[in-house]
C-alpha cells in the first residue's frame, strides 16, 4: 500500500481477491475440460495444455499463498 501512497495517491483501500481468484480459476478449469475435444480440433492440443497448465500454476501459487491478488481503490493528491 505504501507505493501507492508514494505514487501519489490517497484514501487507499486494499481488499484482498485470492479467494474469488481461485474460485474462477477453477470454474475456468472445469469449463476448459468440458470443450477440451472441441478446443484441440479448433486450435491444438498444445494450445490446450498450454492454458490449462497455466491456469493450475497460477492455482498453486494462489492456494499456497505465493501470488496474490487484489483489488485497490484509490483518489489521486
Amino acid at each position: 500500500m505504501q507505493f501507492i501512497q508514494e505514487a501519489g495517491f490517497c484514501n487507499v483501500r486494499v481488499e484482498d481477491r485470492t479467494a474469488q481468484f481461485i474460485q474462477v480459476i477453477q470454474t475456468e478449469l472445469q469449463r476448459a475440460e468440458a470443450i477440451k475435444e472441441e478446443f484441440i480440433q479448433e486450435f491444438s492440443e498444445e494450445d490446450f495444455f498450454a492454458i490449462v497448465n497455466g491456469w493450475r500454476e497460477k492455482l498453486e501459487r494462489s492456494r499456497s499463498g505465493d501470488q496474490r491478488w487484489g483489488l485497490f481503490h484509490a483518489t489521486r493528491n
